[in-house]
């Protein structure tokens, strides 16, 4: 396997390397962007600021176009670009050079249905989460920026068209699957393992890094806990197509519940579902279904340690 200079660097130069790739993606895609919206959404530049208001139903087009370009800069270009200056092979580099098999893929969808209680139970406690009053200022932005979140949530699961969800299922789950899962396990994780020289820090430390990102403090738990599983999959397969289908199981699910019946799974309540008086009831025996299910895919999976 060809290897490059970056690849011979110290694991933290490698990871400054990713982050400056990154941010020279995010900043060049995201000014090149911004002509096609201009034409596309006729949206004058002296005007971009209003048409970023997310109560206004007429931006929500552009909102979610300059959402998908940001996710494509961010997350699916920087990566394949690390990797061909790493090892001159992006998909060999981030792991997607070897097909999935049907049973590990299979059990990946038991342990995404069966942990989803147990997540709503733990988002519900993080809700409840309240800082000291030394705090007051950090905790009243945290809530400001968690509406902010869930009122965009809202606005982008609203859709009356097969085609707008469609368009959902690209731009939520489809676009993160890969795309977050190509940068947080297919790079940062990776090169926090050569880094750490310890797993297990370096998978904690990644789905801590992936949870902060999100900038959604209630719901940082149970997207710490996904990281931990999506990391821990990865880890022990050597293959980030199990993380891929796992992340895209658990976002498809919510687009799909709220376009199919959106009285019953209101999009700014769905994590809130299976957190009612009887939700332990549900939690426990589906929690030990999940663990069972991971056990399983622990025993038929191979440890693989990155060297790349």
């Amino acid at each position: 396997m060809e290897t490059s200079y970056i690849a011979s660097r110290h694991p933290l130069v490698q990871i400054l390397f990713a982050i400056l790739i990154t941010l020279i993606s995010f900043i060049v895609i995201s000014i090149l962007s911004l002509i096609p919206a201009i034409f596309l959404f006729e949206v004058p530049l002296a005007s971009l600021t209003s048409a970023l208001d997310i109560t206004n139903p007429d931006n929500i087009p552009l909102l979610k176009y300059l959402q998908i370009t940001q996710a494509i800069a961010l997350f699916i270009i920087p990566p394949i670009v690390i990797g061909w200056f790493t090892i001159r092979n992006s998909w060999t580099y981030l792991e997607v050079d070897k097909k999935p098999d049907e049973k590990r893929a299979g059990l990946v969808f038991i342990i995404l249905i069966s942990v989803m209680p147990a997540l709503n139970l733990l988002a519900m406690l993080n809700e409840s989460m309240q800082l000291p009053g030394l705090l007051a200022g950090l905790e009243r932005w945290m809530q400001r920026t968690e509406a902010q979140a869930g009122d965009m949530t809202t606005a982008f699961l609203t859709v009356n068209t097969f085609g707008g969800y469609l368009i959902n299922v690209f731009m939520i789950a489809l676009l993160p699957a890969f795309g977050e899962e190509f940068f947080f396990r297919g790079v940062l994780q990776k090169l926090m393992i050569k880094w750490f020289r310890n797993p297990p820090w370096a998978i904690l430390v990644t789905a801590i890094v992936f949870s902060a990102f999100h900038m959604q403090f209630y719901g940082f738990l149970p997207r710490l806990v996904l990281g931990l599983l999506f990391g821990y999959l990865v880890f022990w397969s050597g293959n980030l197509w199990y993380a891929i289908i796992a992340h895209f199981i658990n976002n498809f699910l919510p687009v799909t519940a709220t376009y199919i019946s959106p009285e019953r799974f209101s999009p700014d309540q769905l994590d809130q579902l299976g957190s009612g008086p009887s939700a332990w009831l549900w939690a426990l025996p589906a929690t030990i279904i999940a663990i069972g299910a991971i056990y399983y895919f622990y025993q038929k999976s191979k440890i693989v340690t990155p060297d790349a």
